[in-house]
């Protein structure tokens, strides 16, 4: 998890104290290094502080460094290249046609756009990187005299942008760029491009989900569903001493923590409930049979109305079912904080592509299989602007990054090969998710855990009814 931000002036004159307002602003994304990067000059240092006096331009590049495997300070260039990445590029060795040996994702970024930049224009390049880079990642480069951002297809890793009267900006985040007088900042819609010069702001659409959906194969296979998610978290673990996950005791977080547990020595989960609610009582159950360390983070009503204020002030916005799920992400990821991990696995996403919820049902009643295939891109498409943003949000703010290996594209693409019926066998089927399942029973997750119906976190946890409460008043 890191921080991005670019700066623009529109009329020549320099930006430095803006561009050092949004890595402020932003530093609990990256508090280990901090960098900036000007047509002119570069600066990269381990202390906010020690960035001033900033190289002074109208046009610059900032970065604020989390280091999970590695520690490498950003911006980094490549002939007239520099780029700002915040998340991974688990495939960057199959990226890298340089010849030239290069240890780390963002390097290969920078190398990927430099040597294509000289005879394509960044639209067609971009498209490129969208096809072949596994990960998930916001970006931000700067080249000649402009600046650009992108996000990989799905809008795992966010960047918001606005302008005013005198500049164009974007951040990693919406109210850094609030505190440069941009009263409504706009995310970058996934798959898109962002370009900002003197002239002001543009944006263009490379990639879309319905791009994506035209390489899903025609033929699905329990086996290269199996081995797509072994890929995946193969790609994620690599290089993690410790690894924490979000854990519910369900299927979906118990096939996570046992296939990262096998990659990772020290894994542990974490649960936050009421007393004797869902999760915290499965969590336990689920744990003990795993044969892994739960930690449990106990809530009550004191604690969540704390936590819930402190949601709506992460996410600035006031959505009841969005800040019930967010108070027993956040009450975990301040413990994950305290006991020195860095990166959180979640299952994420399960339920979307593998049809968990109850409205799949619902479609199926209705409109059939059909619906249900419809529904399950429906719900894709919006997991950036609610999901995504919500998870990145809480645990960013406790310099925390998430991995959520069921939307790796390669297994997503397993996985949305799977027609309906496959996933759900009858508008009164109470389990669904089969394949899902079928992948845990592999994995040796115990049956009773394999066939736990879905529970949502917000009911789960018991967090629920107290933040409705709040919103009530009563």
């Amino acid at each position: 998890m890191c921080s991005i931000a670019g700066v623009c002036s529109k009329s020549g004159k320099g930006v430095s104290r803006q561009l050092f307002q949004l890595l402020s602003t932003t530093q609990h994304r990256g508090p280990q290094a901090f960098g900036v990067k000007t047509p002119e000059a570069e600066k990269k240092v381990k202390t906010l502080k020690a960035l001033l006096p900033l190289p002074e331009s109208y046009i610059a590049l900032g970065h604020c460094l989390l280091s999970t495997t590695g520690f490498g300070v950003q911006p980094l260039s490549s002939g007239n290249v520099s780029i700002a990445h915040n998340g991974q590029i688990y495939n960057f060795e199959q990226l890298n046609s340089s010849g030239k040996k290069l240890s780390s994702d963002s390097e290969v970024i920078a190398h990927f756009f430099s040597e294509r930049l000289a005879s394509k224009p960044i639209e067609k390049v971009l498209k490129e990187f969208m096809l072949e880079a596994e990960g998930e990642y916001a970006v931000g480069l700067l080249h000649g005299e402009k600046l650009y951002a992108f996000r990989d297809v799905l809008g795992l890793k966010p960047v918001w942008f606005g302008e005013n009267d005198s500049l164009c900006a974007f951040a990693s985040e919406p109210h850094a760029l609030m505190k440069l007088d941009m009263q409504f900042p706009q995310p970058l819609p996934p798959g898109h491009l962002l370009e900002i010069s003197p002239q002001g702001l543009r944006v263009e659409k490379i990639f879309s989900l319905e791009d994506f959906r035209k390489t899903v194969p025609e033929k699905y296979s329990p086996e290269k569903l199996k081995s797509e998610f072994e890929k995946a978290i193969s790609m994620q673990t690599q290089g993690l001493k410790k690894a924490a996950v979000l854990f519910s005791g369900g299927v979906d977080s118990s096939l996570v923590a046992k296939a990262v547990s096998e990659k990772v020595s020290h894994t542990k989960l974490f649960v936050a409930g009421v007393k004797g609610s869902p999760d915290v009582e499965s969590a336990k159950k689920a744990a003990k049979e795993l044969g892994l360390e739960l930690e449990i983070v106990s809530l009550d009503e004191k604690k969540v109305s704390s936590l819930a204020f402190r949601a709506m002030k992460i996410l600035s916005f006031f959505d009841e079912m969005q800040v019930s799920i967010a108070v027993p992400e956040l009450a975990c990821a301040e413990q994950i904080k305290e006991q020195g991990f860095k990166v959180v696995f979640s299952g994420q996403g399960s339920d979307e592509i593998f049809a968990g919820y109850s409205n799949y049902a619902k479609a199926l009643k209705e409109q059939g299989f059909e619906g249900v295939e419809e529904e399950i891109w429906l719900s894709l498409s919006r997991m950036w602007s609610r999901n995504f943003y919500r998870d990145d949000a809480i645990l960013a703010r406790n310099s925390l990054e998430l991995r959520v290996p069921f939307v790796a594209l390669n297994f997503l693409r397993e996985a949305l090969a799977f027609p309906a019926r496959e996933k759900i066998l009858s508008e009164n089927d109470a389990l669904r998710k089969h394949p899902l399942r079928a992948l845990a029973r592999s994995y040796g997750i115990p049956e009773p855990i394999a066939s736990k119906p879905k529970h949502a976190m917000q009911y789960g946890s018991g967090a629920q009814k107290i933040v409705s409460k709040l919103f009530r008043g009563s």
